[in-house]
């Protein structure tokens, strides 16, 4: 299947969004332009770490709550697309504080102050080996979108060096993590719990791209299960998606594809089918091997509108007792 007229679709409307009005354009009123400063975010810091691995540099966020660290550490929440997600998780994990909840949030992304480029960076950690080069963008604001396959040394970059580097800084809780990732950061969940069930506690795919490269990520579902029933530890799944993610378009959005063209594209990709599809499969199994497995579609979201609603389900479905 080649690249889903989804993805060209949001990347268009973030374009325009970030093209639409000057970040630093000054406030005016009577008193004339006022001086500004940048937003600093609370509670959070970054910092830039270079893989061995991966040969890539990758910028972390990382807030840490105000509430102390219980006794075994705080529960710890790696969040993929970093760059967009963390401001999202880190504010809504600030709330949670004032209920005496708490995690410390680790987004991973990449040193950029070009909203666009971490759209395109992503595609080489996100997604698996393929040699369908069709899978990728060719026309502008992506065209210069990096190919795939890196997923593997992007987990290897979290699980050997991002963790413990992060561990060595605040007192993180081993045997409470979690791991969460949005569209093509779905599928990368889903890759790391299919061949590497135990590196994390839980599992939350928002939206998974489980349609790419002809839904291979699948191919490693019958081997997770059966490593699910021997593991050390319970192994809890949460699947989200907009309810609306596969309702067809009534007018042509930005770009050059026919309005029928981006139908047929949205409804090959079988966002909700394929998200609910698979819950279920991994809920019956479940069921017998005790694993915990979620199913959650937001009813009046779509691709781009669920990511507040999913990163708040993930943080309470991840700080559950």
């Amino acid at each position: 299947m080649k690249f889903t007229a989804l993805m060209a679709i949001t990347a268009l409307w973030l374009a325009q969004g970030a093209d639409a009005a000057p970040a630093t354009a000054p406030a005016t009123g009577a008193a004339g332009a006022r001086a500004q400063s940048p937003v600093s975010l609370f509670g959070a810091t970054q910092f830039d770490l270079t893989s061995k691995i991966s040969g890539r540099t990758y910028r972390i966020f990382v807030y840490k709550p105000l509430i102390p660290a219980p006794p075994s550490g705080y529960p710890a929440v790696f969040v993929t697309d970093g760059n967009g997600m963390f401001p999202l998780a880190a504010a809504q994990t600030a709330l949670l504080g004032l209920a005496g909840k708490g995690a410390v949030v680790v987004g991973i992304g990449y040193p950029s102050d070009d909203f666009m480029k971490p759209m395109m960076l992503r595609y080489r950690d996100l997604t698996p080996v393929t040699d369908d080069k069709t899978l990728f963008p060719t026309q502008p604001p992506l065209a210069e979108a990096d190919q795939g396959g890196g997923s593997d040394l992007f987990y290897r970059f979290i699980a050997e060096e991002l963790r413990p580097a992060v561990s060595a800084s605040y007192p993180l809780d081993a045997h409470h993590q979690t791991l969460y990732g949005h569209s093509l950061g779905g599928l990368f969940v889903l890759g790391v719990m299919f061949k590497y069930p135990e590196s994390f506690n839980n599992y939350v795919a928002s939206s998974p791209s489980i349609w790419w490269d002809n839904k291979s990520v699948l191919k490693d579902e019958s081997g997770f299960l059966a490593k699910a029933k021997s593991a050390k530890h319970r192994i809890r799944v949460l699947i989200c998606v907009g309810a609306k993610e596969q309702d067809p378009y009534s007018q042509a959005p930005p770009g050059n594809m026919p309005l029928s063209e981006v139908n047929k594209k949205i409804a090959e990709a079988r966002m909700v089918d394929n998200a609910r599809d698979l819950a279920h499969r991994l809920a019956q199994a479940g069921a017998k091997s005790g694993f915990v497995v979620r199913f959650q579609d937001f009813s009046a979201e779509d691709h781009l509108s669920v990511v507040p609603a999913s990163i708040s389900r993930a943080l309470g479905f991840a700080l559950e007792p």
